[in-house]
């Protein structure tokens, strides 16, 4: 595929690195995506901390205690937090208050079409195969494609893919290897829902997830359904968040 790139701004680490979940139940998620993805579950400072084969992943806090907006978030790895918050100012993104005061290291950003996405520093190493349970990548769906190309080339460097696929998916890259996506918003996708980035878990074996994600509480928006980076499933969790379930494929997961 063609892609386009440019060196003048800080890249993020490759793939994202974390994932945060508001929710109005997170003890009764916490449940739900532990049957889904094995994850085991502590308590620290009010949140739920999520881990999967044996690595912190992501967290879960109260509703009423985050920022508001329900729903996951997800967290890009960058080497130097200042640096990458004077480009995303730079490419005409704003530096968003965290609630509470947040965590040490990370910021939440958004780009210029309001989308949110967090960034923390340092970056963190990545695994070469997403195990089951970890992200496995993530996808801004967005109705401005032009302006979010550029927002994010400009502030992280990121390249792009050309569009393929029916629904003219592509893929964000670094280093040329690709760890996430870009998704047109597509015509099954209700107008009122706001563009947004999508994390992607990793998963073995996908009908047995979206059978559990199903026996659990969840509920489907897509059966699994073959993409170009492998199959994947749509749910919402017990209390309405969207999350997407993946099995790469060999190529993807090793790449």
């Amino acid at each position: 595929m063609t892609t386009t790139t440019t060196d003048d701004a800080p890249v993020t680490a490759v793939g994202p690195g974390w994932a945060s979940l508001a929710s109005a139940d997170p003890h009764t998620v916490a449940s739900f995506y532990r049957a889904v993805l094995g994850w085991a579950i502590t308590e620290s400072s009010g949140q739920l901390i999520a881990s999967a084969a044996g690595t912190p992943v992501a967290d879960i806090a109260d509703l009423a205690t985050a920022d508001g907006t329900p729903g996951w978030l997800i967290h890009f790895d960058v080497d130097d937090l200042d640096t990458a918050l004077a480009a995303v100012s730079k490419a005409d993104g704003a530096v968003l208050p965290l609630a509470d005061g947040g965590s040490a290291g990370t910021a939440v950003v958004s780009d210029p079409n309001g989308t949110r996405v967090a960034l923390r520093a340092p970056a963190a190493p990545h695994r070469e195969r997403p195990a089951h349970g970890t992200l496995g990548w993530g996808e801004l769906i967005t109705d401005d494609v032009d302006t979010s190309a550029a927002f994010y080339r400009e502030a992280f460097g990121w390249g792009l893919t050309e569009p393929s696929g029916p629904l003219g998916r592509r893929e964000w890259q670094t280093h040329g290897r690709s760890f996430s996506g870009l998704l047109p918003r597509p015509p099954a996708m209700p107008a009122e829902t706001p563009a947004y980035w999508d994390v992607y878990f990793a998963v073995d074996d996908i009908e047995a997830a979206t059978t559990a994600a199903t026996e659990h509480g969840g509920t489907p928006l897509m059966p699994p359904t073959p993409v170009e980076i492998g199959t994947i499933a749509v749910f919402l969790d017990p209390a309405g968040a969207v999350f997407t379930l993946v099995q790469l494929t060999t190529e993807e997961a090793a790449a």
